[in-house]
């Protein structure tokens, strides 16, 4: 197993932090952009960047002493200088931006450092939860941004939380947001490649293909946006990339066993008017008997083809959505899947 001293050092230059999925998939990924991955959105806002560079130079003689290997001294002015901030956001901006940067400017990253990386960071989410409140995005980033540092750190089997953290996240984000968010959309990439490890999947098929449902839900949603494809387009291509990675790795089976479906379906059902829906294919029998949990839950899908759409839009209370997608996308809806596919993949046995 890599260790973290050792990987940190491989990721240091740029384009580190596309996380692995884990070190058998390592030949099979790619790599991306930091400020991407990290942010855990397809496009940083102006504010986020008026903030970054704000506390990059806050933080200029503090960087400089790590780099140098002085991490006591740099955590000692790190200190004086967080006290000094004039409000408990700016102290919550500070505190991430500088374990962001003993991340990446660490000559060597051990593990009482990688510890100490993850605290700070910690301790910048409960910061933004103390001053936005617990369901603010800005909270998601923060959990998100975490999560994704943990990953890189133990990119075979990260710690249990990072998955409830990206739960909570999707959560905020859908709330907030919108399920059809290019933000809320974003966050399943990230969720699907911490289900595929093999600690996480433990060679069950069902579970590869709930990772491959989520990348096809991002792929799907990104290409409905009609309006923001600057930002859809490499939305859309990272998820992409992302499923096919899962089908090199876990595509071809082994002879007689059972194997995931990894197949990106096109989208014959995107027809106009379909910007901010969300599509479910499989046989008639299925997707009417979901159409009735979508009726008792006071929300309608219709017809498209032989598929069924589910248009969202202003009002939507997301909380029954996301319980019967989570239904669905662990199998407990036989016969159904959400995004498009060949029937016959989807009939029930």
């Amino acid at each position: 197993m890599v260790g973290p001293g050792k990987q940190h050092r491989m990721m240091g230059s740029a384009r580190w932090a596309q996380l692995l999925i884990c070190a058998a998939l390592v030949s099979f990924l790619s790599t991306g952009d930091v400020s991407a991955k990290l942010s855990a959105s397809p496009a940083a806002s102006e504010g986020e960047t008026e903030a970054s560079t704000r506390n990059e130079a806050l933080l200029a003689r503090e960087i400089a002493l790590i780099r140098k290997g002085r991490l006591a001294e740099a955590e000692r002015s790190f200190s004086r200088k967080l006290a000094a901030q004039g409000t408990p956001r700016e102290r919550a901006e500070l505190m991430g931006a500088f374990a962001m940067h003993l991340f990446q400017q660490t000559p060597t990253l051990d593990d009482p450092t990688s510890a100490k990386v993850l605290d700070y960071l910690e301790r910048s989410v409960d910061g933004y939860r103390l001053v936005l409140g617990a369901d603010h995005p800005e909270v998601a980033t923060a959990l998100i941004r975490r999560a994704e540092v943990e990953r890189l750190l133990h990119p075979e089997n990260p710690a249990p939380w990072t998955d409830l953290a990206y739960q909570q996240a999707y959560r905020i984000r859908s709330q907030r947001l919108g399920l059809s968010s290019l933000v809320t959309l974003s966050t399943l990439i990230p969720m699907a490649e911490l289900k595929a490890l093999p600690s996480r999947a433990k060679g069950n098929p069902a579970e590869i293909e709930v990772a491959a449902d989520l990348l096809r839900q991002v792929i799907e949603g990104a290409a409905a946006v009609k309006d923001s494809e600057a930002q859809a387009g490499p939305l859309r291509s990272d998820a992409t990339e992302a499923l096919k990675r899962l089908d090199v790795a876990y595509g071809g089976g082994e002879p007689g066993a059972r194997r995931p479906r990894i197949i990106a379906a096109p989208l014959p059902c995107a027809a106009a008017g379909l910007s901010d829906a969300i599509i479910f294919s499989g046989a008639p029998g299925p997707l009417q008997s979901l159409r009735e949990s979508f009726r008792k839950a006071r929300l309608e899908i219709e017809p498209c083809g032989p598929a069924m759409v589910f248009r969202l839009g202003p009002g939507v209370d997301p909380s029954p959505v996301l319980d019967l997608l989570t239904d669905i996308s662990a199998g407990r809806m036989k016969g159904v899947r959400m995004g498009l596919g060949d029937e016959s993949q989807t009939r029930s046995p």
